[in-house]
């Protein structure tokens, strides 16, 4: 092949990269710049020096067509070149190769964007703009053109830059190697240097007087002055609107080959020297005050070039939440959130701050687009607004308190202003929920409080559970207290799957919506749409000879109902909780359900975190809990499995109204007579469809309470509301049996020192290594982590953030073999104290090796002694004395244990000698992480004396 000069070697390595991955291409070259180089590629052809055949238009279409004749008449089109010089994307539809353009790809090279990608870094950028306005005339032209250009001589400097790529003069320049310092001896070699440097990114003269002023221009000087050419490149095509300060909008005229070279080396010198970039770019921003005080949120783009624009969109982001511009706010922190940023990686408290206020305009953004019930005039049409819609705005505001009360700190920059909005958020969501209950109070009165009987809760058994038990499929029933509509929606993605099937719909639960009516009515009590009262009040319902009020009596009902009578012989149901589900070995858990074709699950603990308020810290681990025992139950053979709750609940806050009353019982009146209350609506038992005494339900129309329960209550049901009322039945369906896991995974964990009053460790997944002549299975490409205390219920684990890894329901899905993913959290007992944390696998499906790091981490002693419902007496830590390799060290961390403080004298004397005492103070720190206490460090006449401090 003959030598081609360099502006056509750049058009054919294009040229023919086109042609093998279009095929058929049809060249449209209106000014006809390429005619002579066409015919010279159709020459090469002929000649065997070119893989693709070329034909073009020279001015007779009959010519062309008979000369195409041969070419695209296979299954798969070959490589074909059609020139069409003269013609544009309309005056080809008139000619006779329509039907070929249509079937092949349009090419199209302006010939001045030709020259300049061809030319930049060969020519300075003013040379050719001046040759581009001056008039082109054909590609040979061209060629001369620049070989004219590049035949003067260049030195040894210029010869040696020119051997250099880009990214090793941005090191030299910018970054610790001095090799190419030591290179430019004087003022000749940094004109040379820097006249190389506007070659390639058209850093010019007028820049550098900008930047660098009147001064003489040192290579310190040139480096700051080449990074904020890369910088300032970068932030003035990215702003939406032209810059404000002129010296930098020529910057705007800058040639595409020019800006990809510099986004290119903006880019690298961020990944490479990012605390190089840091310290210049701010820098930089001194330069460029008068512009940037001109920022708005708008005027900016994808990229923040300086911490100057991502904090001008943080600031407004947090004016949009006030303003209610929710969407706006959410836009932000959505490309915020769901990239990495480099400003965001270094400063993580506004990571954090990105985090609440994409749920706080999620939340905003969703009630203003919610409606109400208005029009809705059936208990049907108001389940489906429920569930459809309004059930969305429930998930979006618990997962708002949820993050509230992770994140809303105090030393978040913009905590007062945050905690503001947020606050005008509870009253908006309020509002939203007093109208919703409102309506369907009123609908309720006009048709009815008791649905349909394919909406009851007490029809559930008959209609859904009940028939799954008549085969031979094993069924698992979950009765989960307080398990609210929105929260089975999470749950929905988590079970989807190849060869499931996953359904949602909602019912109605019976009044008042409190765990003694909606637990028990969830076993068969139904009577031919009736159900029986047990004593005064809400005891529990009749079922034949007995009451149905316990866990054990609801297990015999439905053991009556649905196994003891089949015909094929008597099978078992078991109940079992939801710890016992979620905390047996598969062995257990499958032996204690062998021959058990119903397991019925009765789960409290989200109920209990609520009425102990401590609910929107812990509704996420409880929902792990529920996956979790999903999981293990499949991997024992069940197949399938039936999800729903007692009652929903609403969220208390300051916007909660209070409204005393007598008898009152938080949401609900128990009442003899019927009683007309403003701001009520009443319902009698008979209406309700009770039979087992007389009495009337009063229930406020809005969400406020009778009494508020416990002291700062977050939780509340018994009412009338959608959110108290609609209840999920969640089934799932596998037609097959799960797998067994043939990978095993390790999980491997370096402890971090605190940053943001926060723990930190650092968490990755790898396959175990297989043993020789163990065949290999491909294995999950994520692995879902949590984090816990071993044996230590009565302490919350709260992740916080964890970037590279998404977050669910208290969950960290890592990829195998993915980089290491920082994990920020914190930890909340009864006592300051210091424990270890194991990081596991909740979900029990893959084979995952769990560890306990030997460092131990702080416990902060925030919560209220019982505040946790499954508290014990808090354990003593025993088993940090093994992690001490060094029987000295141990020695002596247990004489601080024991005694409460130790010396240097007495040091020495249990080390044996001042230097391992030395020894010892220098990895105190590395020491300290390993016991379950804190240590202090005092000066005293004598040398330092440690002390215990808990």
């Amino acid at each position: 092949m003959s030598h081609l000069n360099p502006i056509t070697a750049v058009l054919e390595a294009e040229l023919k990269r086109e042609l093998r991955q279009r095929g058929i291409v049809i060249w449209l070259d209106k000014d006809g710049y390429y005619n002579t180089y066409v015919d010279e590629l159709i020459a090469r052809y002929n000649r065997g020096d070119f893989f693709a055949p070329v034909v073009g238009f020279r001015g007779s279409y009959l010519e062309m067509v008979l000369a195409l004749e041969t070419y695209g008449n296979g299954l798969d089109p070959e490589p074909l070149l059609i020139h069409m010089p003269g013609h544009t994307e309309e005056t080809i539809r008139k000619t006779p190769i329509l039907e070929l353009y249509r079937a092949g790809y349009r090419f199209r090279k302006a010939f001045d964007t030709l020259i300049r990608e061809a030319v930049t870094g060969r020519i300075n950028p003013a040379s050719i703009e001046n040759y581009l306005n001056n008039g082109i005339t054909d590609l040979p032209s061209a060629e001369v053109w620049l070989q004219n250009n590049l035949s003067q001589p260049q030195d040894g400097l210029a010869a040696y830059l020119t051997s250099l790529s880009l990214e090793w003069i941005v090191d030299g320049i910018l970054g610790e190697d001095k090799v190419l310092q030591s290179r430019i001896s004087d003022l000749t070699a940094l004109n040379t240097l820097t006249e190389h440097l506007y070659r390639h990114t058209g850093m010019n003269t007028a820049f550098v007087c900008f930047f660098h002023g009147d001064t003489p221009l040192s290579f310190l000087g040139l480096g700051e002055t080449f990074a904020a050419w890369l910088m300032c490149v970068e932030y003035v095509h990215d702003l939406t609107r032209p810059p404000h300060l002129d010296a930098l909008q020529p910057l705007t005229q800058l040639s595409l080959p020019l800006r990809k070279t510099c986004k290119q080396l903006v880019e690298y010198l961020r990944k490479r020297h990012p605390d190089i970039y840091a310290a210049k770019a701010a820098i930089v921003e001194s330069h460029l005050e008068q512009e940037l005080n001109q920022i708005s949120p708008e005027d900016l783009g994808q990229f923040e070039t300086f911490q100057w624009e991502e904090t001008a969109i943080l600031q407004g982001a947090v004016q949009a939440l006030l303003t209610g511009e929710f969407q706006k706010a959410l836009q932000w922190s959505q490309s915020h959130t769901e990239s990495a940023s480099f400003w965001l990686e270094r400063d993580r408290t506004r990571r954090l701050e990105w985090s609440l206020i994409k749920d706080a305009a999620t939340l905003g953004y969703m009630i203003q687009g919610a409606g109400q019930l208005k029009g809705k005039q059936t208990l049907r049409e108001a389940l489906e607004y429920y569930t459809q819609t309004g059930s969305e705005v429930d998930k979006a505001h618990r997962r708002f308190e949820q993050q509230r009360l992770k994140l809303l700190e105090p030393t978040l920059p913009h905590f007062a202003q945050l905690l503001e909005a947020a606050d005008k958020l509870r009253f908006q969501y309020r509002n939203w929920a007093d109208t919703l209950a409102q309506d369907f109070a009123a609908i309720c009165t006009t048709e009815s409080f008791l649905p349909d009987d394919g909406l009851q809760q007490r029809t559930l058994y008959e209609q859904v559970v009940h028939p799954l038990t008549q085969g031979n499929k094993k069924v698992a029933y979950f009765l989960i207290d307080a398990f609210r509509y929105e929260m089975a929606t999470e749950l929905i993605q988590e079970f989807e799957g190849a060869g499931t099937t996953v359904t949602l719909k909602g019912r109605y639960a019976e009044l008042p919506s409190i765990t003694a009516v909606g637990m028990n009515i969830l076993a068969p009590v139904n009577q031919n749409g009736r159900v029986v009262l047990a004593g005064d009040g809400f005891k529990g319902f009749k079922t034949g000879e007995y009451t149905v009020r316990k866990p054990d009596e609801r297990v015999r009902a439905m053991s009556e109902k649905s196994v003891d009578n089949i015909s094929a012989g008597r099978r078992k149901v078991r109940g079992l909780t939801l710890a016992e589900v979620c905390n047996w070995s598969t062995t257990s858990l499958k032996q204690s359900c062998a021959n058990t074709n119903l397991v019925v699950v009765h789960s409290r603990e989200i109920d209990d975190a609520g009425e102990a308020n401590v609910g929107l810290a812990t509704f996420e681990t409880w929902l792990q809990q529920i996956k979790s025992a999903w999981n293990h139950l499949k991997s024992i053979g069940i197949n399938e499995f039936v999800f729903t709750a007692d009652h929903g609940f609403l969220l208390q806050d300051q916007t909660t109204q209070e409204k005393p009353y007598r008898d009152s019982n938080r949401r609900y009146i128990l009442a003899k007579e019927p009683r007309s209350e403003e701001e009520m609506v009443t319902v009698s038992l008979n209406a309700l469809k009770y039979e087992g005494q007389e009495g009337y339900l009063l229930f406020r129309k809005d969400t406020a309470v009778f009494a508020t329960g416990n002291p700062g209550a977050t939780f509340v049901h018994g009412g009338n509301s959608l959110q108290e009322r609609v209840i999920p039945v969640l089934t799932v369906s596998h037609r097959h049996q799960s797998y067994l896991a043939m990978v095993k995974y390790l999980i491997e964990a370096k402890p971090e020192p605190s940053i943001l009053d926060c723990s930190r460790i650092r968490v990755r997944v790898k396959p175990a290594p297989v043993a020789q002549g163990v065949l290999s299975f491909v294995g999950a490409r994520e692995i879902n982590v949590a984090l816990r205390v071993p044996e230590r219920p009565d302490i919350q684990v709260t992740i916080k953030d964890a970037p590279g890894a998404e977050v669910k329901n208290q969950q960290l899905q890592i990829a195998v073999e993915g980089d290491w993913i920082e994990v920020l959290f914190d930890l909340k007992g009864q006592r300051d104290e210091r424990v270890r944390l194991e990081i596991y696998h909740p979900d029990n499906v893959e084979d995952v090796e769990a560890i306990v790091p030997q460092t131990y981490f702080n416990v902060s002693g925030s919560l209220i002694q019982g505040e946790v419902s499954m508290a014990t007496e808090l354990p003593k830590n025993t088993d940090w004395q093994d992690s001490f390799e060094d029987e000295t060290v141990r020695r002596v961390f247990f004489h601080l244990q024991q005694h409460g403080s130790i010396t240097e004298p007495e040091l020495n004397q249990i080390l044996g000698s001042a230097r391992l005492v030395r020894r010892f103070s220098l990895d105190f720190e590395e020491h300290l992480k390993k016991v379950p206490f804190s240590v202090r460090i005092e000066t005293t006449s004598n040398g330092k004396r440690y002390v215990k401090q808990n």
